[in-house]
């Protein structure tokens, strides 16, 4: 081989490299609520900053393209199964950019039924995701939140008073998913076991990141 055939051969896989998609377009904000009423990039709630996916989520409806932080669509989609309603309220509790996340929200009242969120097309990898599931102006009501990929599937109950800022199980759970090969990422949140049904449970968005992607397209497990 010649020595420029050297040289473009390594050219091409320099290009690959530097045109292969960053780690943080796999990283993507949601808020469940209007299209347009959601934070602004600069928000980061209790992770990253950056666009946020402002959706309303509906049941049985699939949204492709989900834009990354840097507002870029992306091959992810969502669809979501369970919660039948997207309510705004005024919780006087939250203010600024938290009642822009905090105070709209997807809520399911089926004590079987949870608000479950199939997330598509990730790369191969572990993943950091924060459920936001808090509900307004109802510090007595409590959802039940899980994500399938997490090695062991907890569970969590989040709410509780508003303590003026975000704090893990008050606001939102943090759970540290492995996305196989599929690509797919699927979070629920729920009326907690024994708990009244009727006072529901609440989805208020949604934050993934990534962690670490698997080069070979195959999980690896977690640290």
């Amino acid at each position: 081989m010649s020595v420029r055939s050297i040289r473009s051969l390594a050219l091409c896989a320099l290009a690959g490299v530097v045109f292969a998609p960053p780690l943080w377009a796999q990283a993507i904000n949601i808020d469940f609520g209007e299209p347009g009423a959601g934070p602004p990039p600069s928000y980061g709630a209790a992770g990253q900053p950056g666009v946020w996916n402002s959706l309303r989520g509906d049941h049985g409806v699939t949204t492709p393209n989900l834009l990354g932080l840097d507002g870029q669509p992306t091959a992810v989609s969502l669809r979501q199964i369970g919660g039948f309603d997207t309510p705004t309220v005024i919780d006087p509790d939250t203010s600024g950019n938290d009642a822009l996340l905090m105070d709209d929200y997807l809520v399911t009242f089926s004590p079987t039924l949870e608000s479950c969120i199939y997330v598509d097309g990730l790369a191969p990898g572990r993943y950091e995701v924060l459920i936001y599931a808090r509900m307004p102006n109802r510090p007595d009501v409590l959802s039940y939140t899980s994500v399938d990929q997490e090695p062991g599937v907890p569970y969590f109950e989040v709410g509780g008073t508003w303590p003026g800022a975000h704090e893990e199980l008050i606001s939102y759970s943090r759970h540290v998913a492995v996305v196989g090969a599929g690509g797919d990422l699927d979070l629920h949140s729920g009326v907690p076991p024994g708990a009244i049904a009727a006072n529901g449970a609440a989805l208020n968005g949604l934050q993934i990141r990534p962690l670490d992607i698997f080069a070979d397209g195959f999980e690896s497990g977690p640290e």
